[in-house]
């Protein structure tokens, strides 16, 4: 037997990234030439993003990366329109930014807004008190910060939050809770200003810079005080499946994530005890068990599965065996990517409840 000792191990190489990068919806580093028109989305979605007025990357200003997005106070706004992102911020969801003022009055100012008429929507703006606000729904779901803005300075902005419970930071300090449910704006964020759909016009532009723009879904990826991030966002998920990489000679080791196929890795699994109150053992992207009947369950995912093909392979310990079917929010059994229902039954089809009950699910 080959022997190969632990003091011969040593990382030669290693990539970092964002474990929640496949929730990013939405990832505008806005880096890029001084002057330019145009600039990409870097998460995965690759979203269009339109620029208005005379808004323009800059070098003049930037937190990260040598340059950040300009906007004139006047005409400027940038505008970003997707399906994905009309339903973003129904429920689990992180909004954050840099925000740079070159001047501050009793003006309101909005970073970012997704109106969808009668005040619904979710917003993150400046007041005429020059404190943060947000809105989650309609008028009542207002968060009021306590920090006075100054200008010639950048600020972390960050919307973080479930349903039920939402918080506003600034630069990491807390500013502000909501305690509600969010609402679901429309198709069309609008970056640096708000444009009015009913009569084309422009309220309330940004003049000065936004940065490092990221919205992520199903993540609330700050629920309490935090340190502002130091470097830019990463726009991969770097090493959330390590592959470690030993040569013949053991004299090093070489980590990375080439040749992992996603496709072969679990995207949730459970195992619970379904008798009397639901118990869950242990569960990954499994938020938690409903139980709808005798031996009836309905798995709620975490993170809903990107597509409807996705494979479950469901064991319990019934005597007549079991039955898994995808269903859709209302419980009906039809494919969908938000849960699974399970069915268990004796030997003559009558429900049984489960005490041990495991699911595990692949798909892309």
């Amino acid at each position: 037997m080959k022997e190969f000792l632990l003091n011969k191990i040593k990382a030669t190489g290693t990539t970092t990234g964002d474990v929640y990068f496949p929730q990013t919806e939405l990832l505008l580093p806005f880096d890029g030439a001084n002057g330019a028109t145009t600039t990409s989305d870097l998460s995965d979605n690759n979203h269009a993003v339109t620029f208005f007025g005379t808004s323009q990357i800059s070098t003049a200003q930037s937190k990260f990366g040598g340059s950040s997005m300009l906007f004139d106070g006047d005409s400027d706004y940038v505008s970003v329109t997707s399906s994905i992102l009309g339903s973003f911020a129904a429920s689990t969801f992180t909004i954050e930014f840099w925000v740079y003022h070159n001047s501050l009055t009793s003006a309101l100012i909005y970073y970012v807004i997704n109106w969808a008429g009668a005040s619904n929507g979710v917003y993150v703006w400046k007041n005429a008190s020059n404190v943060l606000e947000a809105q989650l729904t309609s008028n009542t779901g207002n968060i009021t910060g306590t920090t006075t803005l100054t200008t010639d300075r950048w600020y972390h902005v960050a919307l973080s939050g479930s349903d039920g419970s939402y918080k506003l930071f600034l630069d990491g300090a807390l500013e502000g809770t909501y305690t509600g449910s969010s609402s679901t704006g429309s198709n069309t964020w609008h970056l640096g200003a708000w444009l009015y759909s009913g009569n084309n016009s422009l309220y309330y532009p940004l003049n000065g810079y936004l940065d490092d723009i990221r919205f992520t879904s199903g993540i609330a990826r700050y629920t309490s005080a935090f340190t502002a991030p130091t470097t830019a966002h990463s726009t991969s998920a770097g090493d959330i499946n390590k592959q470690i990489l030993i040569n013949s000679t053991a004299d090093g080791v070489a980590i990375g994530t080439g040749g992992i196929n996603q496709a072969r890795i679990a995207k949730a699994w459970v195992n619970f005890d379904g008798s009397g109150t639901v118990a869950i053992r242990g569960s990954y992207n499994v938020s938690s068990i409903t139980d709808t009947n005798t031996g009836n369950y309905r798995v709620n995912f975490s993170t809903a599965m990107a597509d409807t093909n996705y494979c479950a392979l469901v064991t319990t310990d019934a005597s007549g065996g079991q039955i898994a079917c995808h269903q859709d929010s209302a419980g009906n059994y039809t494919t969908s990517v938000l849960g699974l229902r399970i069915y268990a039954g004796d030997t003559s089809w009558a429900s049984e409840d489960t005490t041990t009950c495991t699911v595990l699910v692949f798909g892309n």
